[in-house]
């Protein structure tokens, strides 16, 4: 676990389910990494799809190319933590640089981005995944997690408006948190990182982005 890491809002360690939410974005990046993809579309479990979510991304996709578009991680599902307004990618309707956002419910990894976010070597400094990505990008407000990460030069955009949203908010029913409402770990437990050198492969991942083509997690 990362040195100092508290929850901000419930002033607690990790829970076991935001390790496993946290192994399973890794999984994801060091799959790519192995497998030389150069963009991966990652969806968690709980999210619901504007109308013509498939045409919008291939739109978005197309305008990406067209414009040469350097990119590293766009989000196309978050939650907002700044009411600031968040300033337009040149060139572009739908993209913003993306401020400190909550959420990992869907978002675009490039090769470049996979690789920035692996480098930091993150198994070792765990933290929720949702806030590790905005220490990546340099927007996160708390400094003395940020300094344990250099260098923080992941280029964080996200889609506006968002194209995927969660299926349930809290309070609402049939709402589930496998991060919130699981234990926190011991500080016997906080060396498992160290278990995962070895591990066996995990499957690869199909390509999801071609032409034909759940809440806080």
């Amino acid at each position: 676990m990362l040195e100092g890491f508290l929850e901000p809002y419930h002033k607690r360690p990790l829970t076991m389910g935001e390790i496993g939410c946290f192994l399973s974005h890794y999984f994801i990046w060091e799959d790519a990494a192995k497998n030389n993809y150069q963009k991966v579309l990652v969806f968690e479990d709980d999210v619901r799809f504007e109308p013509f979510f498939v045409t919008k991304l291939q739109s978005l996709l197309k305008e990406i190319e067209d414009n040469k578009l350097e990119w590293e991680l766009i989000y196309l599902g978050r939650k907002r933590m700044w009411h600031a307004d968040e300033p337009p990618v040149d060139g572009f309707q739908s993209l913003v640089w993306a401020d400190y956002s909550y959420w990992t419910l869907s978002y675009m990894v490039s090769q470049q981005g996979v690789k920035k976010l692996l480098d930091q070597k993150p198994l070792g400094k765990m933290l929720p995944v949702d806030e590790y990505i905005p220490i990546m990008f340099d927007r996160h407000p708390e400094e003395k997690w940020k300094n344990q990460f250099s260098p923080r030069n992941l280029k964080g955009m996200s889609t506006s408006p968002l194209l995927v949203f969660p299926t349930h908010y809290t309070g609402e029913n049939n709402y589930i948190s496998d991060t919130e409402d699981s234990h926190v770990i011991s500080e016997e437990q906080d060396h498992s990182n160290e278990d995962l050198e070895g591990k066996p492969e995990g499957p690869r991942l199909p390509n999801i982005l071609g032409p034909d083509t759940r809440d806080e997690l």
